[in-house]
């Protein structure tokens, strides 16, 4: 369950770079596909499926807002330095 939350958490983050936040809708159809597959694959329960679903779903929709506010995050700080640059005089302003 440990490594389905892992991966949820980076494909969230992934998709966060790329898509808007429609795209949660059918990545989770997907997770609950795979949850269901991996736990039948094990054996396991169906309250241990249902809770690989749960977490698994939580943590990709996790992963997409942490991915979301890392491209603001870096976005404001790159938007911040470039904005120090646009304000200084070139050599050629200077020489009129």
């Amino acid at each position: 369950m440990i490594w389905l939350s892992i991966v949820s958490l980076s494909v969230g983050a992934l998709l966060a770079q790329r898509f808007r936040i429609i795209v949660l809708v059918p990545a989770t159809l997907a997770v609950l596909v795979i949850a269901i597959g991996a736990g039948v694959a094990q054996a396991n329960s169906a309250w241990l499926i249902v809770g690989m679903i749960a977490a698994a779903s939580v943590c990709i929709q996790a992963g997409y807002f942490v991915g979301m506010l890392i491209q603001h995050g870096l976005d404001a700080l790159l938007a911040s330095r470039s904005s120090g640059f646009s304000h200084t005089a070139s050599a050629r302003d200077n020489a009129h």
